[in-house]
């Protein structure tokens, strides 16, 4: 499994993913957030739980936004 850190590191993320395999406790956990974030199909086979900055610059690099 990728590490935390160095998916932080590869993408040049501001902040650590939050990981989840399941879509429900990512949004829930998305959605008590004090800040804005956004889940994200995560390259591992997890979902990220990602700050609204990190969503953007993984979306440009080609990953997509969970609905």
């Amino acid at each position: 499994m990728t590490t935390i850190q160095s998916i932080k590191k590869t993408y040049g993320l501001k902040n650590n993913p939050d990981m989840f395999t399941n879509l429900a406790s990512a949004k829930r956990w998305a959605n008590n957030s004090t800040k804005l974030h956004e889940v994200v199909l995560g390259d591992n086979g997890y979902y990220w739980v990602v700050c609204f900055s990190d969503a953007q610059r993984l979306v440009f690099a080609g990953f997509e936004i969970a609905k």
